[in-house]
């Protein structure tokens, strides 16, 4: 099951990302409402100093920057890499503590926290969630004449049957 905390514009706009702090229900079983609300206002901290860019330190990044020619974000590194590195081995390690395993913020372009877990009771809840489909074997091949499928549910699955036109 995965587990999707979406970005918060109402916090700072666009100027540098921030997440909601509500407590999402479907963390109940993994994570305590106020470890969880803990977690997400020290990340937004981290992701304040990280991308606002009045800060002391990307100023003087960006200084140092325009008179190395930029040599010095190559040979030095700079605050905001280096901070957004120790935001994703935070948002890692939190998640291993509490046996969720965590998307990189930079892969979900810090729009979303992602959380996947994998223990047998998030199966279980997702495989009741979703509608499995049986298909008869002679609905997998091909068929010579065109076909109109219709569906009937179940208890706990969906049937689909052919119906000649």
């Amino acid at each position: 099951m995965i587990i999707r905390i979406e970005r918060d514009y109402s916090i700072s706009g666009d100027i540098y990302p921030q997440f909601c702090t509500s407590y999402v229900s479907a963390l109940e079983p993994y994570v305590p409402p106020t470890e969880w609300h803990t977690f997400v206002v020290t990340l937004n901290d981290h992701l304040r100093v990280a991308f606002c860019p009045w800060t002391f330190q990307n100023v003087m990044d960006g200084f140092l920057a325009v008179f190395t020619l930029y040599l010095s974000e190559f040979l030095l590194g700079s605050f905001h890499r280096k901070r957004v590195a120790a935001l994703e081995l935070f948002v890692q390690e939190f998640a291993s503590a509490h046996g969720m395993k965590a998307a990189s913020l930079r892969n979900m372009a810090f729009l979303c926290l992602c959380f996947h877990v994998t223990d047998a009771e998030s199966i279980r809840v997702s495989r009741q969630n979703q509608l499995s489909v049986s298909v008869s074997p002679t609905l997998s091949q091909t068929p010579s004449t065109p076909l109109s499928v219709a569906t009937t549910s179940f208890s706990d699955s969906t049937q689909v049957s052919r119906i000649p036109q």
